[in-house]
């Protein structure tokens, strides 16, 4: 069974291009599975009187409160009307690195990124995700578009 990691940000349209690739890989529904990842930026702060803790309890707090995005509903259910077995997991913390855990939590035979459109400079000053991933994984990387 081929196990591809889909990390999903709040695009809708982008999380629909990363489905479609999967989607149109090699195999039927049933050689395929899928893992849905949506990861919530967490919050870093200096310490301060408040002490750690307070923003310790509001990072694990972070996705009850926010919730799922459309992008991450949507994502799920076009992999199941495809008949593709589907699971969700949400994290905080510092996405490229969660991709990357879990690839390897899940033993993912690839991950299938979202391509978003940058200008180089864009990327030079503010990094790139997709530019971590691909240079920090040994997995193999599929940029979905």
């Amino acid at each position: 069974m081929f196990h591809a990691l889909i990390p999903v940000d709040d695009d809708e349209r982008r999380a629909i291009e990363q489905v479609e690739t999967v989607r149109s890989l090699p195999g039927g529904p049933d050689e395929k599975s899928a893992t849905i990842l949506h990861v919530i930026e967490e919050i870093e702060t200096p310490p301060d009187e408040a002490g750690p803790t307070l923003i310790e309890d509001l990072n694990e707090s972070l996705p009850e409160l926010q919730g799922l995005p459309d992008s991450v509903i949507t994502a799920e259910r076009r992999l199941e009307d495809a008949g593709i077995e589907t699971d969700r997991q949400q994290m905080v913390g510092d996405t490229a690195r969660s991709i990357l855990q879990t690839a390897a939590e899940t033993d993912a035979d690839a991950i299938v990124l979202g391509a978003r459109k940058r200008t180089p400079v864009g990327k030079a000053l503010f990094g790139s995700v997709s530019q971590k991933v691909i240079r920090e994984t040994d997995r193999t990387v599929i940029v979905g578009r």
